[in-house]
């Protein structure tokens, strides 16, 4: 634990890394391996040249790459900005130290979600901020970048269906994406809006949960508390901060979709070949798969899921080769500047004692302003 102007942070403010037994961390990291093998070693040579994937890169002219450059740089800071709109009183400086090292956690380490948690409660509570707070802008954050994530499949689609190229199957992604954000914004206003409809809501929920888990032979758990613990820590920042938080999410959400198309853009994929709204569809939907959690950043399964989206958009004379490059480019620039970043990020606040403020006297962010 890392001390704070002398004072240790309180270890139940901290969410606790799951201690696992050594052949499990054993088992995930095989499977992360096999997982990268198959897929770079014999799926995608078969899909694509790499010889041909590399020089289709390296001819990619030097404005293209300062364009790259700028594209790849909002989005390794847009998230912060989310940040700053869930806690109060955040800095930039201190938002871009959290976000680089979680996201190189994620990038770098099989499940790296449960161990980036831990980590980002610590960095903010180290500056001074208290438990509480810190708590709400997570889960906030947390809530908008999931209803974003089902959003974009459905705006794509819409826009997929004006220029004409929408099939059959598109119709049920949006109408099924139209009936799950609609239904979560409606019970996430349902719960915030009163203690008595959360109680309703979660006493419901509660039912369906554990009917669930007793049929899987799994302990039941108390949903109807951790409705009302979600209630208690999010509903001042969605009341007094939603617009902020809403303009932040969408902003990150238009950082990771404009470098995936300026990546593919860059390698030669032209609006003839593939158009916009049909690449934005490739990406939010392939971005689904990092939910599979067999390697960091679902590395691999993603990778090959964008590739068959963007070729589906295509059509039968799709250059693979071209594709490929597009989305390993972009995988590149999203991937690994992160983890270099983000390593550097965490040294730094390993080191640093200038930033460091005991929050049980502090307590920033406990002001919530409109």
């Amino acid at each position: 634990m890392t001390e704070t102007n002398g004072a240790v942070p309180d270890e139940s403010a901290i969410p606790q890394i799951a201690e696992q037994p050594l052949w499990k961390r054993l088992l995930r990291g095989a499977v992360t391996v096999l997982v990268l093998v198959l897929v770079f070693g014999f799926v995608l040579p078969k899909l694509a040249d790499y010889q041909a994937v590399a020089d289709h890169i390296g001819d990619i002219d030097p404005i293209k790459w300062l364009l790259l450059a700028i594209f790849a740089g909002w989005f390794l800071v847009a998230y912060v900005f989310v940040f700053m709109s869930t806690l109060p009183g955040l800095r930039f400086r201190e938002g871009f130290v959290v976000q680089t090292t979680a996201t190189a956690i994620n990038n770098s380490l099989p499940a790296g979600g449960a161990i980036a948690l831990p980590v980002t409660y610590s960095q903010f509570l180290s500056w001074g901020f208290a438990p509480e707070p810190v708590t709400a802008a997570l889960l906030t954050a947390g809530v908008w970048d999931q209803l974003a994530r089902l959003a974009l499949p459905v705006l794509s689609v819409a826009a997929i269906a004006v220029t004409g190229e929408a099939i059959w199957w598109m119709w049920l992604v949006s109408l099924g994406g139209i009936v799950v954000v609609v239904g979560a914004v409606w019970l996430i206003s349902v719960v915030l809006r009163s203690q008595s409809a959360a109680v309703a809501v979660g006493n419901r929920l509660d039912k369906i949960v554990n009917w669930g888990l007793k049929k899987i032979k799994r302990d039941p758990v108390d949903v109807a508390a951790a409705t009302l613990k979600f209630r208690d820590s999010v509903r001042h920042v969605a009341r007094y901060r939603w617009k902020w938080v809403t303009v932040a999410t969408i902003a990150n959400h238009a950082s990771m979709a404009a470098l995936f198309v300026v990546s593919l853009r860059a390698v030669g994929v032209s609006s003839d070949d593939v158009s916009l709204p049909w690449l934005l569809l490739a990406f939010s939907l392939g971005r689904l798969l990092v939910v599979i959690p067999v390697s960091p950043g679902g590395l691999g399964l993603v990778d090959l899921g964008f590739i068959g989206l963007v070729s589906l958009g295509w059509g039968t004379g799709a250059d693979a080769d071209l594709i490929s490059a597009g989305v390993l480019l972009y995988r590149a620039l999203s991937f690994l500047p992160p983890i270099l970043i983000g390593l550097g990020s965490w040294i730094f606040w390993r080191v640093n004692r200038s930033w460091r403020h005991d929050w049980q006297v502090e307590r920033r962010g406990e002001t919530v302003q409109a």
